[in-house]
């Protein structure tokens, strides 16, 4: 009699264990990204597809477009080597700006545009009073 109770405590214990590793396993599945630079995704664009991504590079100067009604953003991310087109939908940073590096997750389309769900500027490393 007691060890039918062990055996049935084991398995309820393993039961609920394993669900609740399942379901951690879902949500941090979820917010796994590839990270990448410009320069490197270029390399392994056809890997990248269908993949959530983080890509880090500049904006290149001269390439963003602004829709303020409908807070779209197009501009081209830049590395050393490759450029990689942006389409973005939402808040933009206060301080986004071209030749500003900033770090976008999102995926890489058929077309090789890269769909960004999110926007990140990166902050200077050390502030730098403005000099009138």
């Amino acid at each position: 009699m007691r060890t039918k109770t062990i055996v049935k405590a084991l398995i309820g214990v393993l039961v609920i264990g394993g669900g609740i590793g399942y379901f951690m396993y879902q949500a941090m599945q979820s917010s796994w990204s590839y990270y990448y630079s410009v320069d490197d995704l270029s390399v392994n664009s056809s890997a990248a597809k269908n993949h959530s991504l983080r890509i880090a590079g500049t904006v290149k100067q001269g390439s963003v477009t602004r829709d303020l009604q409908k807070m779209r953003l197009t501009f081209t991310l830049a590395g050393s080597k490759a450029e990689v087109p942006v389409h973005y939908e939402g808040p933009v940073p206060d301080n986004f700006a071209e030749g500003k590096e900033v770090v976008v997750e999102g995926r890489l389309d058929t077309a090789g545009v890269f769909r960004a769900e999110t926007l990140m500027t990166r902050c200077e490393s050390k502030y730098k009073a403005k000099v009138k």
